[in-house]
């Protein structure tokens, strides 16, 4: 098997049917097939639903506008990971490979392996973009360049203000006596009414959050854990759901990246909760990759090449993903502890 076997498409195909590595946030975002765009149209929502009038039987029809949107437009990020191609390493040198074992094909298992570092790195990314969706109501993205980071954009759901929400004296989930029932019927109010009527599916608790909520009173007797149906999560997605309380999905979240900086960041802050609505029409689009050896639309793009200083075989991913929600009021951010 010749590197020259290796070509962008093989690769590009490969990369896309290897398992997803989403995690919780990504979960509330439905992927759609790549656009052969760069710059991507942001429509967003707030109260847009109008009434549709009643006619006689003899009445022409009604002429329906649209629903009143925000619409901007924005350029799709681009993420382009590198690295050393493991597979030429092998067809060089075949340690290990035992030509009567037709089970195992050292450089097959090679390009499986470097195309899910690539997935990782990037879907890793798109949960990040995921979350600061749902978490903030919008996206920053940044750079490093000549050793500083520099923010490229920002891409601004335009959430309102009214959706972040920081709890104070006996509302604290701490006090015993803070209303939590109320506090959640309140909160699915305001998305409902900032979406058109979408109520809210989830709670999502930051570790702290979460310590304070199965001890309070509204709920330590109340959380239901033995009717969870996963269906199709992962496993590490669905150990993240610990039941159903006042007809929502209760979920924990404790994981953390570090930023170009080096510095750890939470998805989700340790005493914040996030209130959502799964049912919100929240969307993961997909640019063209730009590298010139991309044909066309696709959600990764991989390709492997040589260069000559430093010596040695490469590969590069390059994806161009970016999570929109159209119902910008579709989550509330509160600060329990």
């Amino acid at each position: 098997m010749e590197l020259s076997y290796f070509t962008p498409r093989v690769l590009t195909g490969v990369i896309n049917l290897r398992p997803v590595k989403h995690d919780l946030f990504t979960h509330f975002f439905r992927p759609l097939d790549p656009k052969p765009v760069g710059v991507l149209e942001l429509q967003t929502s707030l109260r847009g639903a109008s009434i549709l009038p009643a006619i006689t039987n003899y009445a022409a029809g009604t002429m329906r506008k649209g629903e009143v949107l925000s619409v901007d437009y924005v350029k799709a990020p681009r993420f382009r990971p590198k690295r050393s191609f493991q597979a030429a390493d092998l067809l060089k040198t075949q340690k290990g490979f035992s030509p009567y074992d037709s089970r195992i094909n050292p450089v097959e298992r090679a390009i499986a392996d470097d195309m899910d570092a690539h997935r990782d790195d990037i879907d890793r990314m798109l949960e990040i973009m995921c979350a600061q969706a749902a978490v903030d109501g919008r996206i920053d993205l940044y750079d490093m360049i000549e050793g500083q980071v520099v923010k490229n954009y920002t891409v601004d759901f335009k959430r309102p203000a009214s959706h972040t929400v920081v709890l104070t004296g006996d509302a604290l989930w701490s006090n015993a006596g803070s209303d939590l029932v109320g506090a959640m019927d309140a909160y699915d109010l305001l998305i409902q009414e900032d979406t058109s009527g979408l109520s809210a599916t989830d709670l999502i608790l930051g570790k702290n959050a979460w310590t304070v909520f199965r001890r309070h009173p509204d709920v330590k007797d109340t959380l239901d854990n033995r009717r969870i149906d996963i269906g199709q999560l992962s496993p590490r997605v669905g150990a993240k759901l610990k039941g159903q309380w006042n007809g929502l999905n209760i979920w924990t979240h404790n994981a953390t990246y570090r930023d170009l900086e080096g510095n750890t960041k939470h998805y989700l802050e340790p005493d914040y909760a996030l209130l959502l609505a799964g049912s919100a029409e929240s969307v993961i689009e997909f640019a063209q990759p730009v590298d010139v050896k991309c044909e066309g639309p696709a959600k990764i793009f991989a390709k492997q090449f040589e260069q000559e200083d430093p010596s040695g075989i490469f590969t590069i991913a390059e994806s161009r993903p970016l999570p929109m929600t159209r119902h910008c009021g579709w989550s509330v951010k509160i600060k329990v502890v």
